[in-house]
């Protein structure tokens, strides 16, 4: 090797170093000061490749850190810097703020459909949107008494959909879900479907692949990196999915209009898309601006139905697999629904006062079911400061709200299933703040008072109708986990045997 070859070998691994060098000062020099403390990550990468590398679930890992930095944590996500909230006090704290209060852009949607709901909107979108939502629900009835009878209807459909069973084996999942979305149907459209119906079985086909597809967490959506990389078959398969979503929702929208007709301007709708489009087409010819367009409206359906299916149906399946696990505390349900209901009449939204024990049970399928474990992100929409720590605009934050539900602290033997954490020395019904299935702070779920109202209805009257157990020869009843976007039961079987027999 002459003397020109070895500067040539010096020049080449001198330039390599030297690259290596100014990204890694570059990325350390661009961070903001006063983070959060958290863990380091490779540049241009962050922490994802130690998060590709988690074997068990995600939110539990994220609890490891903050044994380590604390109950506000940070780290980078290709390129995205993540703002970790893992105590009840802080989020609290952090989701009373307008500055936190935003939501990151479903950037992969914004292919197919650009635009945002109300799940979605930050600012002003969302805080007319979210008005809308709020006033326009409650004149529909969704939750109070008045509302009731649309639910009690779609529970004698499902309990005749279990009947046909005759006691034999039973995946409940899809049946819950046709039960659930047709509510949210009813409220949306003003009707219900078949569970034949070939468009409502698309839908829900297509829902639970939307979620299947996204993960926990929902990173692949609200990273913009990913949606540059449409080469990726998981991001096509997503893109292709969320077309398909969209085109049965219109065909729903237009098979809905063409049913009912022309919106009566002189009259109060009948449903949430009737209300919508006469609420948009007012603002329009009244010349006001308004962040109501079809977009948005079509956005925000998906939210309705997205969030109101599978997160109230996958609910009621832990509620199912718990009621089997613990046969003595579904004894201990029917039991109190017989004295309170009787055997000649279905459980009310009246007798609910009355059924402590059944609401403590409802309580604590909520806590361990975990259903949203890392909720849904927000992201912050002005600099601010939470505990003293600088948290720059566009930092998404996540609130691990699995550990807020399985804290030692507050839940003694947190992986125990005691509803009596919900009773008190008299058997009367305890609200626990920590408990915060539907969220905290000003994003609070939209659809609580509808989930709350369906949860109670259907499991008193699957309870009051059928007692479930395990198929014959089944081994133990297993609690394992699916890790998707939201914390479902792994497929499992049951038999339900009517009670009157």
């Amino acid at each position: 090797m002459d003397l020109l070859d070895v500067w040539n070998h010096i020049d080449v691994r001198a330039a390599l170093i030297g690259f290596v060098l100014f990204v890694f000062l570059f990325w350390v020099l661009r961070r903001p000061r006063n983070l959060p403390p958290g863990p380091w990550g490779w540049p241009l990468l962050g922490y994802l490749p130690q998060l590709a590398r988690t074997k068990g679930p995600i939110h539990e890992a994220l609890v490891e850190l903050s044994h380590k930095y604390g109950s506000v944590v940070s780290f980078s996500v290709a390129n995205q810097l993540v703002v970790l909230l893992q105590d009840y006090d802080v989020m609290k704290e952090a989701f009373a703020q307008y500055e936190l209060s935003g939501r990151p852009r479903f950037e992969i949607s914004q292919i197919t459909l650009p635009g945002y709901g109300v799940l979605s909107a930050s600012g002003q979108p969302w805080v007319e949107l979210r008005r809308f939502a709020v006033k326009t629900l409650r004149s529909l009835g969704v939750g109070k008494s008045s509302f009731e009878e649309h639910i009690t209807t779609e529970i004698k459909y499902l309990m005749e959909e279990i009947r046909k069973t005759n006691g034999k084996t039973l995946n409940p999942r899809h049946v819950v879900e046709n039960a659930v979305s047709n509510v949210i149907c009813s409220v949306v459209f003003g009707r219900r479907f078949e569970y034949t119906d070939s468009r409502f079985k698309r839908l829900l086909e297509i829902l639970n692949e939307l979620f299947e597809l996204i993960g926990a967490g929902g990173v692949i959506q609200f990273v913009p990196i990913f949606a540059k990389m449409r080469f990726l078959p998981l991001v096509k398969q997503l893109i292709h999915t969320n077309l398909s979503f969209d085109e049965v929702l219109y065909q729903l929208l237009y098979n809905r209009n063409g049913q009912q007709g022309d919106v009566d301007f002189n009259e109060n709708p009948r449903d949430f898309a009737g209300a919508f489009i006469k609420e948009m087409c007012d603002k329009e010819n009244q010349g006001v601006q308004t962040y109501m367009t079809p977009s948005s409206m079509q956005y925000t359906f998906g939210d309705l139905f997205g969030a109101g299916t599978e997160t109230t149906s996958t609910t009621l399946r832990w509620a199912l697999l718990f009621m089997v696990g613990y046969p003595e505390i579904q004894s201990q349900v029917q039991k109190e629904i017989d004295s309170v209901v009787g055997r000649n009449r279905l459980p009310r939204l009246s007798d609910k006062s009355e059924l402590a024990y059944v609401e403590a049970v409802l309580s604590e399928v909520q806590r361990m079911g975990d259903i949203v474990s890392l909720g849904v992100p927000h992201k912050c929409i002005e600099d601010t400061t939470l505990r003293g720590y600088h948290i720059p605009k566009g930092s998404l934050i996540v609130a691990n709200m699995w550990s807020v539900h399985h804290d030692p602290v507050e839940w003694p033997n947190p992986s125990e299933f005691r509803p009596e954490r919900f009773l008190d020395d008299e058997g009367k019904l305890v609200r626990r703040d920590k408990l915060i299935p539907f969220g905290i702070g000003r994003r609070v779920c939209l659809g609580e008072h509808l989930a709350r109202m369906e949860l109670y209805i259907m499991f008193t009257c699957l309870a009051h109708q059928f007692h479930f157990q395990t198929p014959e020869g089944a081994g133990l009843v297993s609690f394992e986990a699916l890790q998707g976007i939201t914390h479902a039961p792994a497929p499992f079987e049951i038999c339900a045997i009517p009670r009157d027999n």
